[in-house]
Parts: structure tokens; sequence; C-alpha cells
């Protein structure tokens, strides 16, 4: 048991000592909030307030647990961190243990806790285990059983604004707006020049964008046929070399296909790759069948060990040829 406190420090956040210069109350408020659990006849309360904290608003975590003679309670090593528990960094600890009545155990540990951010947090299950060496215990003496905290979220507020200058300093408020400074109306004509030459940037961003996209989109055909012609000239592979040679047909038409239809999926098995293929609205149910079948005697060659004919080689990469050029853009097309 008096190994406990030690080890739920390094459960929540590795070396280093922490400050234990922060003043931590006595006991939690009656409006705290409590989660206790129990483990047969461990009890182990774990006590958060305030409940509704602020982003700068120091968090107190209250854990106590209480076991009768002959169990032993023990936190075993969790994660190494920077002194953290979940997200929650600990900027403070302490700990009280005493013997029960009948030499039982009783041990209090209470952390200081600061918020990563506001919003909704959650401080994390809190893993303990005990060993029960009673002989009553049965099967399970001398048996590691676990005990699992609950979760308890946190809604944290953003850091309360401070008073404005007016309500600090009345006076301050009555000043002449037309004393000093700048004309409103040339603020609101500048205003309006920024905002029209922002829209203007924005439009033209677009647009470049728009030229160059579509110009990757008719490159992806230039360069599709230029790899089939290269890989044409090779001619029909042997038998030995059927693997690579498909491998790289392949290859050339999903390239293609990612150039041209905006396809980021390099990794993605065929099936997958297919799917990807399928939410472009450019290719016609006849494109995705023809896509699916070159794909399959493609998969057929690499993976199933098949050997095709050097005919069927090359009437495979007329297949692509084929798809390849009913696919391009129209205006490549026309050209």
């Amino acid at each position: 048991m008096k190994r406990l406190a030690l080890v739920m420090l390094a459960a929540c956040g590795g070396s280093g000592a922490l400050d234990r210069s922060a003043p931590v109350p006595t006991d939690p408020p009656k409006d705290a909030i409590d989660k206790p659990t129990e483990q047969g006849p461990v009890k182990v309360d774990v006590r958060v307030w305030p409940p509704k904290p602020t982003l700068d608003d120091p968090i107190y975590l209250r854990l106590d647990v209480t076991a009768p003679p002959g169990i032993r309670v023990d936190a075993p090593f969790q994660e190494a961190g920077d002194q953290r528990m979940g997200r929650f960094r600990v900027v403070g600890f302490t700990r009280d243990s005493e013997r029960s009545e009948g030499s039982g155990q009783h041990q209090v540990q209470t952390y200081t806790l600061e918020a990563p951010s506001s919003g909704k947090q959650r401080i994390p299950h809190l893993r303990l285990e005990m060993i029960d060496g009673r002989a009553s215990a049965g099967k399970a003496a001398g048996q590691k059983q676990e005990i699992l905290t609950e979760e308890i979220p946190l809604d944290i507020a953003p850091v309360k604004e401070a008073a404005s200058n007016a309500e600090l300093h009345p006076a301050a408020g009555k000043l002449d707006p037309d004393v000093g400074g700048t004309p409103w109306t040339l603020v609101l004509l500048g205003a309006s020049v920024l905002a029209v030459l922002g829209s203007g940037s924005v439009l033209a961003y677009r647009a470049w964008r728009t030229r160059r996209r579509r110009a990757e989109q008719k490159s992806a055909y230039d360069i599709a046929i230029a790899k089939l012609r290269a890989l044409e000239t090779r001619g029909a592979p042997a038998a030995a070399l059927a693997d690579a040679w498909f491998v790289e047909l392949s290859a050339i038409v999903r390239s293609y296909l990612e150039r041209r239809y905006d396809i980021r999926a390099p990794e993605l098995t065929t099936e997958e790759f297919l799917l990807e293929a399928s939410r472009a609205r450019e290719l016609t149910t006849a494109h995705r069948s023809q896509l699916s079948l070159f794909l399959e005697r493609c998969d057929r060659v690499k993976f199933a060990g098949y050997r095709p004919e050097a005919q069927e080689s090359i009437d495979t990469l007329a297949a692509a040829r084929a798809f390849i050029e009913e696919t391009r853009m129209k205006e490549a097309a026309a050209a």
C-alpha cells in the first residue's frame, strides 16, 4: 500500500518532482463530482472539483482508497509522460496514508491539475491492482485483480474576460470620438478598399488553381500515352517478367486516374481504388466496368500466378490505351 502513491505518480507523468507548493484544499466541497468504485471489499472514491471550472482554475482530484487487512492495493505504471494525467498537466500532489481499524489501510492522494484547453475534456480512468492475500479469497488468493475507476467528463469554460476599460475607468468611455484619430469615413473607405482587393485576390487564386488543375488533367493523358508506347516498344513480356510488366501497366493506368480525376490513393488495394474512382462523376458505368475488368486482369497475373500468352498481354495494353483515350479531357481530344 505504501507504494500506491509513488506508482500513481509514475502513471500520471514519468520522472521529475511535482510542484507541491500550491495550496490544496483539505476537504472537497459538497458540489464536487463523486465517482465511487468498489471491487470486493476495496473501495476507491474519486472526487473532482470545481465541477464547472474555467481554464484558469486549478482542478483538484482526490483519490481515496480503503482496503481491509490482508489486501494490498497497487497502481501499476501506465505510460511515461511529462507529469500528466491524460491531457491534464499535474502541477501539484499530496498524499496521506494511515492504518485503519484492524490494520486495514486508508490512503488519500490529491492531485492539482491544469486543463489543456477550454471545451469538453475527460479525466481518464485510473487503473489500480489489488492482491487479496486472505485465506477466504479461495482461488483468487494471491491473484492480481484490476480496479478501474470511471472517466470524469469536464466542461472547461474559457477564461473570464477582464472588466472593460469603461467599467474600470468610467471617464474613459466619455471621450469625444471626433477628437484626434482618423475620421470614421476614411476608416470605412479603407475597409471597403481592402475588402474589394481581398475578394479579387481570392477570385484570382481560385482561377489560378482551376487553370493549374485542368493543365494537370490534360497532361495526365500525354504522360500515360507516352509510358504505354514505351512499354509497347519493349514487346510482350516473357513468363518470368510478366509480374513486373503487369505491375507497370496497372501503375500507368492508376497514375493517370489519380491525375485526371484528382484521386489521391497510391496505397489503396484494387477494391478500394475502384471505390474511390467510382466517385468521379465523369466516369460512366461502362468506363467503371472497363476499368474493373482491366485491373482484375492485372491482379490475376500479379497475385494469382497466372502467365498470359504474348497476345493476351498486348490486348491488355490495348485495353488500357482505349480506356485512357475514352476518358481523356474533351478539350485535349478536340485538339
